[in-house]
């Protein structure tokens, strides 16, 4: 009793010191859901759809609102909190980070969502810079009535920074256990009492699809298509009820738990491997801010999937608790969620460009999350790592404790926790071995980190195999492809394989192979999980096979996570589908 009344009066005091004081924000790190964009289901190209663009444009437009400058009106979203130093009409791209995936559909939405928080300035109503005044005397603005231009940096999984984006991209082991999660007994028991419902809407929202892959296995890919539908198309909004879209979404909000939350009990947290890496980054950024004094890396944005933040969420403690009900299923589209350094300085000070950075011991943290982009889902606060609703803020020192629970110490721990095959990995790990450094962050003999001069070790390799295929080639050499006369497994590959690399693909190629095959996979429920396999790549050092029979879209869009459920995922992307029309699978495991 004594130490909770303790506890009680160090809380009172420290509002109290609080309430004569105003709040200083030195940076924050937003992560954001990428806008509606082009279901899988529904067939390419899977862009990012207008009302995604509008989405993301929104939710730019309330972290300007937070973080820049409140309107003239205010707004009922949040309470502004300008970050100090932060250029407030011009963009200064070297005072943030912009950060995105790859995947059109999310750069997309960082730009939309650049446009809210810089929006375009006109030389009639904004202050005007000399740059925009020329020698007559007459004035010019940038294209689009003064367009701003972000720096927006775009990772492929050629980038290992990609991995703080999107942590369960090519992670083996994190599809292997998607694979495991849906051969257990209690998934093909949920499975089995939800066929019926999924059938049942076969008639009037699935009704172009094979009945086999209308079941759970395929849950976010159809709720998915089915949420897409009900906003575009006037049969199905008047067809499917929302109690109906509302149970899809459930469902599909329990799929996705499985595969991207630890299981109860369990240490094992690969499943969670996207919120581990984000949490890491998101982390580094802050320190950043506090390492210059609150000079650089004032604002830091990041661009992705929802899966990241569902791992947060169970990983931080946000799923349990009072609020818990926010935080146990799929995030909306556009959502964010923000994490914010800040101090308290007396309030006659102010927010003035002349506060000294204080001393660690006096920074604090706040997460914020806001769902959805309507007028009705403001950016609200919450407490992380267990703590009560009164401790919403908390000491610098206590976040970077909590985060150094789950938080992912470099690419080699993610390299090893995954068991991945990208090249990166392959660099990391061939370096290791010849070094006497201990840890990636080491360096080795000539100052250099372990993992840098692992990738310099394989570029300078594989620039040296480049000259000297020039050379070859130069010289008149020619490797001549010639068919086998007698194959009796119908191949066409001739006496010598060779690897094709796509122009936007990777080494793994944009365009399926015929040599890739489409494995049915049957659940103990009798439904079918259809997942895309690609036999012959590189990853598996094996020959291709006989060709298959089907030919279409982008493999990238072909292997993601939602779908993706059985063996290891070598794909690109955070998302999946089924590719541009559902298929009859040729192979069955």
């Amino acid at each position: 009793m004594a130490i909770v009344s303790l506890t009680a009066l160090a809380l009172a005091a420290t509002a109290m010191a609080q309430g004569s004081q105003t709040q200083v924000t030195w940076a924050s790190v937003v992560y954001t859901y990428h806008g509606e964009r082009i279901p899988f289901l529904h067939g390419g190209p899977y862009n990012l759809t207008p009302l995604g663009a509008q989405q993301a444009l929104n939710a730019g437009q309330v972290i300007r609102d937070r973080y820049i400058s409140a309107p003239a009106n205010g707004t009922q979203l949040t309470t502004a909190m300008p970050i100090n130093g932060l250029s407030v009409n011009d963009i200064n791209n070297s005072q943030m980070e912009v950060l995105s995936l790859s995947d059109e559909y999310i750069t997309a939405s960082a730009l939309a969502f650049m446009q809210g928080l810089y929006p375009q300035r006109s030389t009639s109503s904004e202050v005007v810079d000399e740059e925009s005044i020329l020698g007559n005397g007459s004035l010019v603005q940038f294209p689009l009535e003064g367009y701003q231009y972000p720096n927006l940096g775009t990772v492929s999984t050629l980038d290992f920074n990609y991995i703080w984006l999107g942590g369960n991209i090519g992670c083996t082991n994190y599809s292997i256990n998607q694979v495991n999660t849906l051969a257990s007994q209690s998934f093909t028991n949920i499975m089995t009492a939800n066929e019926g419902f999924y059938q049942s809407l076969a008639p009037s929202v699935f009704w172009s699809f094979d009945p086999s892959i209308v079941n759970l296995g395929n849950a976010y890919t159809l709720y998915e298509y089915a949420l897409f539908q009900y906003t575009h198309n006037k049969t199905v909004y008047e067809s499917l009820s929302t109690a109906n879209l509302t149970h899809l979404r459930t469902l599909a909000s329990y799929q996705q738990w499985l595969f991207n939350t630890p299981p109860s009990a369990s240490t094992n947290n690969v499943n969670a491997i996207a919120g581990q890496t984000l949490a890491t980054h998101m982390f580094t950024q802050l320190s950043k801010n506090i390492a210059s004094g609150g000079t650089s890396d004032k604002l830091s944005l990041l661009f992705g999937s929802f899966q990241p933040m569902l791992s947060f969420f169970a990983l931080s403690g946000l799923s349990k608790g009072r609020s818990a009900s926010s935080f146990q299923g799929l995030p909306k589209y556009g959502s964010s969620m923000s994490f914010e350094l800040f101090s308290y300085v007396p309030r006659r000070q102010g927010r003035n460009l002349t506060v000294t950075f204080p001393d660690t011991q006096d920074l604090w943290v706040r997460f914020l999350f806001r769902n959805g982009t309507s007028d009705t889902d403001p950016m609200v606060a919450y407490p992380l790592f267990g703590r009560g609703n009164s401790e919403v803020d908390m000491s610098w020192k206590d976040f970077a404790a909590g985060i150094s629970t789950f938080a992912v110490d470099d690419v080699s721990e993610w390299c090893n926790s995954c068991n991945s095959v990208n090249l990166f990995c392959q660099a990391i790990e061939s370096n290791m071995k010849n070094s006497s450094s201990t840890t990636i962050g080491g360096s080795s003999s000539k100052g250099l980190p372990a993992w840098a001069a692992g990738l310099i070790g394989a570029t300078v390799v594989l620039g040296l195999f480049i000259i000297g295929a020039v050379a070859l080639c130069l010289l008149g050499f020619r490797v001549d492809q010639r068919e086998k006369k007698n194959s009796g497994s119908g191949s066409a590959n001739g006496d010598i394989s060779v690897l094709k690399r796509s122009g936007s693909g990777g080494f793994k190629g944009a365009e399926k192979l015929a040599s890739d095959t489409d494995l049915a996979l049957k659940t103990g429920a009798g439904a079918t999980v259809i997942r895309h396999e690609r036999v012959g790549s590189w990853e598996l050092n094996e020959s291709p096979v006989s060709p298959g029979t089907r030919t279409h879209g982008s493999l990238d869009k072909e292997v993601e996570s939602e779908r993706v459920v059985s063996g290891a995922d070598y794909s690109r992307r955070s998302e999946d589908g089924l590719g541009e029309h559902p298929v009859k699978p040729v192979e069955h495991v």
